[in-house]
Formats: structure tokens, sequence, C-alpha cells
């Protein structure tokens, strides 16, 4: 069995690949997309059966995690804060990373983070996803509240941002800057409302 340590960017991937008693066997820098990994996959696997090890970092290790599981090849995420080896280390570079989580996977000290599966990162993401748009609503709903609050309007509508609420606004009597504004802020609250409801359902 080898290990395979790879330092992983958004744009590239810096792989170590040493054996059972610590040799390095191969180092190479690849594209970090589907046929980089695949190209990685051949080089290593050239050496025999292999276990890999990846740096968590932003979402970059993503789509590697998942080919390199996809081709039935053990893999494990390394937690970069609990990884001391490498973030205490004086001299930093992207071989000497790659070549130091070989090592430490091949003694069994990897600080792991625990990945969901597939499936369910990609629900987290949509999650993520849509309580960012209920943000922004949240903005432009508040921009129109202030227009309001600045001309002194109220209303009786029970819902301002409903369809009753929204013909009533679109009545309001503003200045040509202020017009604009609203409009526009209206145009985009309908495109998020849009949005919004498409990843609800």
């Amino acid at each position: 069995m080898n290990y395979v340590g790879i330092d992983v960017h958004k744009q590239s991937l810096q792989a170590a690949v040493i054996n059972q008693t610590g040799s390095c066997l191969e180092e190479f820098r690849l594209r970090n997309n589907r046929e980089g990994i695949r190209q990685l996959i051949e080089r290593a696997g050239c050496y025999g059966s292999f276990q890999a090890v990846v740096e968590s970092s932003a979402n970059y290790w993503t789509k590697l995690f998942d080919v390199l599981e996809e081709n039935h090849i053990l893999v494990k995420l390394s937690n970069p804060y609990k990884t001391k080896a490498i973030a205490e280390a004086k001299v930093k570079t992207d071989k000497i990373d790659a070549r130091t989580l070989a090592q430490l996977l091949r003694a069994d000290l990897v600080a792991e983070c625990y990945v969901p599966s597939k499936e369910n990162r990609e629900k987290r993401a949509l999650i993520r996803e849509r309580a960012s748009l209920t943000k922004i609503r949240t903005e432009h709903r508040n921009k129109i509240h202030g227009l309001l609050a600045k001309y002194e309007y109220s209303h009786s509508v029970s819902d301002l941002f409903g369809k009753e609420g929204i013909t009533w606004l679109k009545t309001l009597k503003l200045s040509q800057y202020d017009q604009v504004i609203l409009n526009a802020n209206l145009r985009l609250l309908e495109s998020l409302d849009t949005e919004i409801t498409g990843i609800s359902n």
C-alpha cells in the first residue's frame, strides 16, 4: 500500500506519493479538474494500490474527494487547523505540505474532518444559497421601508410585499430618483421571490 498526500488549490493539485517505508516515489503538480484528477489516479496507481489524504481548503477539495471515492480509493480529509505538522511548519511550500500529508497518512496520524455524504453536502449548499438570497431580499425590503419612512407613507395592507401591497407601492408619488430606486427594488424582489420559491420547492 502506498500513500498520496495532496495539497489542493483552486486551479492546481500538488501530490506526493510515498511507499510503506516513507520513501518518496514521485511528486507532481496537476490541474484541479477532472482530467488532472484522472492523471493523478493513473500516476499514483502505477506504483500499486494507494490511499490518499487531501487538506481541506475552501471548497476546492470537494471535486477531488468525490472523484477519488467514485474510483473506490480510500481518501481522508485533513483538518488544516489540527494538522500541526503543517500549520506550525516554519517553511511551507506546496511540495512540503503534500509530502507531510502523505507521511501523516502513512503513520495514521491524520487529523480528519467530518465529511458528509455528497447528497448532504449538496443539500447544505442549497440551504446556504436560500439563506443568502433571503438575506438579500430582506435588504431590498428594508430599502423600500426606508423610502416609506422618508415620505411618511403608511399602509393598511396585511403584507406590504404581497400582491395587494405591491399594487399599493406602485401608486406612490415619489421624486424622480426615488421612483427609480423603488422600481428597481421591486423588480429585484420579484426576481428574488421567484428564485427563493424555486429553491424551496
